[in-house]
């Protein structure tokens, strides 16, 4: 071994190899190796990866118009719905090509506002929390406005960009790059980009007041940008991305930068797959994709993640909504194929 292998307990490529998990294979091939689509091998793990199990327990619960579990809302429940779904697909190396991804994206694009992000439900979702919401203030004495006024508030409230950017980064993994959907998202992600550099869900109310930004907001909508191939990015996006990336780099990835540099959050330090938040390895991922590999103000984040390798080379999963899926990938404080490939993307960034 050399480079970056060399700094492994045991090189676990071949076990990301293996038969039995064709999303690992075509990802680790692709993303690690750096193999054509047109290898042999490649070809043959991306074709199977829409048979494998946990993909085809996931279609099996798709309803015709390409929707899961409720057509008003491609949000609620967590984790059951069209929109995470879609981002489980992005994730395993899904194509728009597929017709049940491509029916799925189509469904969600639904529920995009005319300036661009996406937003939880429209009116008809928006009905069902409203007989809620006026049940209560009807109990409680005070007025209750039309719903015409009250759910055009709603909606925009929920047009969020922690959804938006993870979105727009599994929308674009599955092969929307040059739709102008997309290009109009990207924009509304730019447009909404906080002073800080940063990211907060701009309408919603816990947000108004708050000046400091959300990791998961801005490492979502990093995200997005990062899956912008550099020499398609405009002058105004690498400009958001500087802003964004110093955010995170001044932070450490996870620590208070006014606070004597404390631990944010302990939960930021366990790895999770499939991601839909943030934890400091999607932080590493997508810091280290959009050209900071060699920024020492990522390099506590990076000793963590080496600190966390197994003696056989690999990476557990730590956090994964389990049973709120439609399919588990993976068994929580047991090694995890994607945890460990993600974790030597970064390795092979840094080091190589």
């Amino acid at each position: 071994m050399n480079g970056w292998r060399s700094l492994l307990n045991i090189d676990p490529t071949d076990w990301l190899l293996e038969k039995g998990n064709p999303s690992s294979k075509y990802l680790t091939l692709t993303k690690l190796f750096g193999k054509d689509k047109n290898n042999p091998d490649v070809i043959q793990a991306k074709s199977e990866i829409s048979e494998c199990a946990p993909v085809k327990r996931i279609f099996s619960k798709q309803k015709d118009d390409g929707y899961w579990e409720n057509s008003n809302t491609p949000y609620l429940p967590k984790y059951k719905s069209t929109y995470w779904q879609i981002m489980i697909f992005s994730q395993l190396g899904l194509l728009k090509e597929n017709e049940k991804v491509r029916k799925a994206c189509e469904f969600a694009f639904r529920f995009q506002h005319k300036d661009g992000g996406f937003t939880v439900f429209k009116e008809e979702g928006a009905m069902k929390e409203y007989s809620w919401w006026k049940k209560r203030q009807e109990e409680k004495g005070k007025p209750v406005p039309p719903f015409d006024n009250w759910s055009k508030g709603i909606i925009k409230e929920n047009e969020l960009t922690c959804l938006t950017g993870n979105l727009v980064a599994s929308f674009l993994r599955v092969g929307y790059k040059d739709d102008q959907r997309i290009k109009k998202a990207v924009q509304w992600l730019i447009n909404v980009q906080n002073s800080d550099g940063g990211w907060l869900c701009p309408y919603w109310r816990a947000h108004i007041n708050d000046k400091h930004s959300c990791f998961v907001g801005t490492i979502t909508s990093l995200d997005a940008l990062s899956e912008i191939p550099e020499n398609q990015r405009t002058d105004e996006m690498k400009k958001c991305i500087e802003k964004g990336a110093e955010f995170f780099l001044m932070h450490r990835l996870y620590k208070a930068d006014h606070h004597n540099f404390e631990v944010i959050n302990p939960y930021w330090l366990n790895f999770n797959f499939p991601i839909f938040w943030y934890d400091i390895l999607r932080g590493l991922l997508v810091l280290t994709k959009l050209g900071y590999a060699r920024d020492e103000r990522i390099q506590g984040a990076a000793n963590i993640l080496f600190k966390k390798q197994t003696e056989y080379g690999q990476w557990n999963l730590d956090k994964t909504p389990g049973g709120r899926m439609h399919a588990s990938f993976g068994k929580v404080g047991e090694p995890n194929k994607w945890v460990t490939l993600n974790a030597l993307r970064v390795l092979k960034r840094i080091y190589q």
